[in-house]
């Protein structure tokens, strides 16, 4: 476990995904909203990490968002990525 701020929660996950080198994982957030904005924040620092790595030296974490706002088959959908490891978190 973890404590932190609130505000620092997904900065600490960026970092742990990193520094363990966690491949497959579920987060859960408190809303669609929250889960959204982690998306596109993981996103951008994904994007970011990579134009600043070497060329092969990093992977890049694929991640997508998963609520009851998505329609059934693309829920189905990204689960099925999610279990082939398409997808990482």
């Amino acid at each position: 476990m973890l404590v932190c701020e609130t505000s620092q929660k997904p900065l600490m996950l960026f970092y742990l995904v990193h520094a363990h080198t966690v491949t497959n994982a579920l987060v859960f957030t408190k809303s669609a909203e929250s889960t959204t904005r982690l998306v596109r924040l993981f996103d951008f620092f994904e994007k970011e990490r990579a134009t600043r790595a070497v060329a092969g030296s990093t992977r890049e974490i694929v991640v997508r968002a998963y609520s009851s706002d998505l329609p059934a088959g693309e829920r189905k959908a990204i689960l099925d990525r999610f279990k082939s490891r398409e997808i990482h978190m």
